[in-house]
């Protein structure tokens, strides 16, 4: 398979958070540190839809999580690494 995937393991920053878009759409937010040790690297990871719901109920921060999706470039960043965040197709909790 070719294209835009990242799979990643990080440690939950912050509580998710979940909002519901006009349409009714369910956004789950929150943010990783999965750099290697001594180094920082944080990203935003955001999935929609059902699974969002379900996956928050998974989640609480200092939690290892498993991340599996696709990088997009942030709306006015394309020019910057920094820009970016991780469209989630799937998360799990590592125990």
């Amino acid at each position: 398979m070719t294209g835009n995937r990242i799979e990643l393991d990080g440690r939950l920053i912050d509580p998710p958070e979940v909002r519901i878009t006009p349409a009714g759409t369910p956004v789950l937010r929150f943010t990783v540190e999965c750099g290697a040790p001594g180094e920082t690297l944080r990203l935003g990871i955001v999935m929609t839809g059902d699974p969002a719901l379900a996956a928050k109920a998974l989640l609480e921060p200092g939690r290892q999580v498993k991340v599996i999706g696709r990088m997009r470039a942030l709306k006015g960043s394309v020019k910057t690494s920094a820009g970016f965040e991780v469209v989630a197709e799937s998360i799990e909790r590592c125990e």
